[in-house]
């Protein structure tokens, strides 16, 4: 399954449509958002996704019951734990916890400081993908994931 996974977008609906398009291109089977998309118009543009998706909220996201409404409740309160497909997921904004996460979870995403994290800790891989808007690092990434393999590729816009 090939996942996707957005984080900090912070309202740059130039850079979140670019990595939308990427994505629908990508064959993509789920896509991930991990907090400061920011505002109800911005989170709207994931409903042009291809594939289902969720997300979590971020410390910037202030508009919760806008963006759960035009989301159809596809975001939630961190820690979110899910499983799609036979893998076992949990999202989060901040990243402070991310290692200490049970490690029966395959995959552990995080997002918040704007800057691409990948490690793999006991058969566990924790990414955090960067930001998409490009604040604080200088570069809008989004990264895709095999989890068969459990590879990560960090995509730049």
């Amino acid at each position: 399954m090939l996942v996707a996974i957005i984080s900090d977008t912070h309202d740059n609906l130039e850079k979140l449509t670019k990595a939308i398009d990427m994505i629908n291109s990508q064959n993509v089977d789920y896509c991930f958002h991990l907090g400061d998309i920011c505002s109800p118009f911005a989170a709207k543009l994931l409903n042009t996704l291809k594939m289902p998706y969720a997300g979590v909220f971020g410390n910037n996201d202030g508009e919760w019951i806008g963006i759960k409404r035009i989301t159809n409740n596809r975001f939630f309160k961190p820690p979110h734990y899910m499983k799609v497909s036979e893998y076992s997921f949990v999202l989060l904004h901040e990243g402070d916890i991310a290692e200490y996460i049970d490690k029966s979870i395959d995959f552990v995403f995080f997002g918040h400081t704007h800057e691409p994290y990948v490690k793999t800790k006991d058969n566990q891989l924790i990414v955090n993908p960067g930001t998409l808007s490009g604040y604080v690092s200088g570069k809008a990434t989004f990264a895709l994931i095999d989890t068969e393999t459990k590879q990560c590729k960090i995509v730049e816009i």
